[in-house]
């Protein structure tokens, strides 16, 4: 029998039926996700985070697509990082189909909303579509859409719309079935289509549909033996490849944004911590009519989480069924058919069971899980944050086990009663257990401004022309960022769960403006924001103005309502006291300052020099440093983002010479005389003897320099020593013996360390070294600040510009963050082993910490 076989009269997709099944999964669209009906124009489920950063990249689509196609990545937020779209997922598809909504109605949330709920309807309504093909029953497509759109993982990923919508996830596969079963170009088409409209609603999607379309594929090409099926084949093949290939446009920027950001990559660490649990196949949101409430063993989830699986008892029963109850003679139903059970049913269960194993990532139980692994070091998996999110191919395939099941025990019930109508109230009462089961109710609606109650100061924004502006204060940090390099800065914001949707909002309110702004958030924040928020923990001091100013940024936008109350009076006298900011407009909450634009200093003001180890370990590599100083008496700011390429040759006495190109990062800001090491890490691994070391500038749109030097590559043993640490911070070079600075600035400092025992020290390290037991140091310059021999503020670490070989003694250039509160504070600085700790001879400095106006 098989698809090809199937009677036109039962599957009448068209007409009234249709009509009414759409109608019933927009009743349960509203009724999942209630009262969301009530404020599809001001609220949102989810939160202030994920939610509206996705409203404000569908409204960035939805306006950039038609208009300025070409500047779709180069976003308005996160200023002035570039591809900033790039930084999470474009949703293209949604964008588009947003569109229409958000030019006619002028509300970002209300086509946000709309998207959401008509792309739940839609996954329903193709869910329904894929499994009516299948089983020939209309209770058991219906139990399929239900499960696909509304189950409790989807419900958990309301927040996550590129997680949750997958309309066109089903029609692909259901085109490919008619396809591979019939032929036909017009199915052929609309497979390639509807796969090319799912991979651009996210990458996720590109990953998930290509398992899926692959393994049908795979599957047809192993069990059938039909040699008229070999052409379908290569064409269906030839169809997934061209639509594959239309999304690479798409790709380019994320594949410049990994070129140039060393950190733009998911790691198996992240993966790991973001994989499911056998655990989480009994977790279950809290907002669950029936489970929410429930004793162990199952455990509560809420909205956003990513480990919300359980699928339900009735699921899973459903699934049994529709695999295991077996056809008899009388069985005219497409879900009895043995082809429909071979290349529909078993392809579901293994889809399901692929999807399961995915989802644990890295590590299953302890033991590597190759089959995540292995794709994942081929690059394959690298867009998928979490690995719990390949439950997508779980819920695909349980959904369509399950109408297997609906169809085959309806049936059942029908031969056993000799009653059609017995087998449709079974089919019924199947579907109130599995809507009880997955039935959410009173979700949270979060409030969002929208029209008339969008603060003014954005409407007056809206009118200023091009302008740059950064909105202030910036959430204070906490500690964990405990490394404040000028190239590779960690951010921890003090409150993290208060920093997210504030940053949020701001970027949705920007839908309302559309300026170039500092402030933004996304699945990945670049040095520059991180850097740049830092930086304005001490604004207005005198530093973070000049940082401002060399950023070209025209506006702050001063919001006096999070200054806690005490504070206000102070920050109003510092601003007042401070030159280099004017007061522009007062709205509301909201002060406008314009921020004047001092000179700066050129690159032809930069002097640079080379940090480099006397002597290394053969065969293994080895970190340098270019060291920067500005000279001038100005600042210098340069925002380019990305590196410079830097060649690196290496000549031996006998005439060897091993050449490569590698990549340092530009100087982003010093102030007069303050300097910074751009690190770069030689991987050349060369046999022990004497070398020439020859580093040059290899960009001619860079800074030029070039440095040559001899250096001793050693037997790898000779470098270890006898594992004694011993060295010291020994000089300090400084502007003046009186030294102060405001709270939370960032501080440069120049320091002296000296290796003085017999192991080599490495300044740069990986986790996989640390796992192995490296032999060698991996040594920093610790910082603690201090107030009467005790420790006032966090641990710190200034970072070695290079390796540093036994009896060397090179500068560091230092950038730590002062305490939050004034006074006066003793600074410790000593060096420090990554494992080993405190050792060596330190020194330590009386510096008074005050806010910059008092100083004068």
């Amino acid at each position: 029998m098989g698809l090809m076989a199937l009677k036109p009269k039962l599957m009448p997709f068209i007409g009234r039926e249709s009509a009414l099944v759409l109608l019933f999964f927009l009743l349960l669209a509203v009724v999942f996700t209630w009262p969301l009906a009530l404020h599809l124009h001001d609220g949102i489920l989810g939160g202030h985070g994920d939610p509206l950063l996705n409203t404000w990249i569908l409204s960035w689509d939805a306006r950039t697509a038609f208009t300025h196609p070409t500047g779709l990545f180069q976003a308005n937020i996160i200023y002035p990082s570039r591809d900033v779209l790039a930084y999470s997922e474009h949703l293209i598809t949604l964008g588009v189909a947003a569109a229409p909504i958000y030019y006619l109605s002028g509300n970002p949330l209300l086509a946000y909303n709309l998207v959401l709920l008509l792309g739940l309807v839609f996954t329903a309504f193709a869910a329904y579509l894929l499994a009516r093909e299948l089983t020939g029953s209309r209770w058991g497509a219906v139990a399929a859409g239900v499960f696909f759109a509304f189950c409790p993982y989807k419900i958990s990923k309301l927040g996550h719309i590129h997680i949750l919508l997958a309309p066109f996830m089903p029609l692909m596969l259901l085109y490919l079935y008619r396809y591979l079963g019939k032929g036909g170009r017009r199915n052929l088409v609309l497979f390639g289509l509807f796969l090319l409209l799912q991979s651009l609603c996210s990458w996720h999607y590109l990953v998930f549909c290509s398992l899926s379309a692959g393994l049908l594929w795979l599957w047809f090409a192993l069990l059938s033996r039909r040699r008229s099926l070999l052409p379908r084949l290569g064409y269906a093949l030839a169809a997934m490849l061209a639509a594959l290939a239309l999304t690479l446009p798409f790709a380019l920027p994320y594949l410049r944004a990994h070129a140039r950001l060393p950190d733009f990559e998911r790691t198996l660490r992240e993966a790991e911590y973001y994989s499911a649990s056998l655990s989480d196949y009994l977790r279950v949101p809290r907002e669950n009519l029936l489970y929410g409430h429930a004793p162990a063993p199952f455990s509560k989830g809420d909205v956003m989480p990513e480990g919300v699986l359980f699928p339900g008892i009735t699921t899973i029963a459903l699934a049994l069924a529709g695999l295991f109850i077996r056809r008899r003679e009388d069985d005219y139903l497409p879900a009895f058919d043995p082809w429909n059970f071979r290349y529909g049913a078993l392809y579901f269960l293994v889809l399901a069971l692929l999807g399961f194993l995915l989802s644990f990532g890295p590590k299953m139980g302890g033991i590597t899980n190759y089959l995540y692994t292995v794709p994942f070091h081929l690059g394959l998996f690298k867009v998928i944050r979490a690995p719990a999110r390949f439950y997508v191919l779980c819920s695909l395939g349980l959904s369509m086990l399950a109408a297997f099941g609906v169809t085959k025990v309806s049936l059942r019930v029908s031969a056993r009663t000799g009653s059609p109508r017995a087998g449709r109230l079974a089919a019924a009462f199947l579907m109130a257990l599995l809507l009880l089961e997955c039935q959410t109710f009173n979700l949270k609606v979060y409030p969002v401004p929208t029209g008339k109650e969008v603060p003014e100061v954005y409407r007056w924004l809206s009118r200023q022309g091009d302008v740059r502006i950064i909105e202030l204060p910036a959430p204070k940090l906490g500690e964990g960022a405990y490394r404040y390099d000028a190239w590779m800065m960690g951010y921890t914001p003090e409150d993290i769960l208060t920093n997210m949707p504030r940053e949020g909002m701001l970027v949705y309110l920007s839908t309302y403006h559309w300026k170039k702004t500092v402030n933004g958030y996304s699945g990945y924040l670049p040095f520059f924001y991180r850097r740049i928020m830092t930086e304005m923990q001490a604004f207005p001091s005198r530093r973070s103005l000049e940082l401002l100013g060399g950023l070209d940024i025209d506006y702050v936008l001063w919001h006096w309502d999070w200054v806690p109350e005490e504070e206000r009076d102070a920050c109003r006298n510092r601003l007042d006291a401070q030159d280099g900011i004017s007061r522009v407009a007062d709205i509301g909450q909201v002060e406008v300052l314009a921020i004047d634009r001092p000179a700066g200093a050129t690159p032809e003001d930069l002097e640079f020099a080379l940090a480099a180890p006397d002597s290394a370990p053969a065969e293994e590599g080895f970190n340098i440093s270019v060291l920067v100083r500005n000279t001038s008496s100005l600042p210098y700011v340069d925002f380019r983002e990305g590196g410079q390429d830097v060649r690196i040759r290496m000549t031996c006495g006998d005439g060897l010479t091993r050449e490569e190109v590698l990549r340092a990062p530009l100087p982003f800001f010093l102030q007069p005389n303050e300097s910074v090491a751009l690190p770069v890490e030689i991987g050349i691994a060369l046999p022990p003897g004497n070398y020439s070391l020859q580093v040059e500038s290899a960009d001619e749109g860079g800074y030029m320099f070039s440095f040559s030097r001899e250096i001793a590559l050693r037997d790898p043993s000779s470098m270890c020593g006898q594992g004694i640490l011993s060295g010291a911070v020994g000089a300090f070079f400084g502007e003046t013996d009186n030294l102060y600075a405001s709270p939370h600035q960032l501080l440069p400092l120049l320091l002296k360390i000296e290796n003085g025992g017999d192991v080599f020290w490495k300044s740069e390290w990986t986790e996989e070294e640390l796992r192995k037991g490296i032999p060698y140091g991996l040594v920093f310059v610790g910082a603690q600040w201090m107030v009467d021999d005790s420790p006032a503020w966090e641990a710190q670490a200034g970072i070695l510009p290079c390796d540093i070989a036994p009896g060397q003694s090179i500068i560091v250039p230092a950038l730590l963050r002062t305490p939050d509160l004034p006074g006066r504070y003793t600074l410790f600085l000593c060096p420090r082993e990554k494992i080993e700790g405190w050792f060596g001879g330190y020194i330590l400095l009386e510096i008074e910490v005050r806010p910059e106006a008092e100083s004068r």
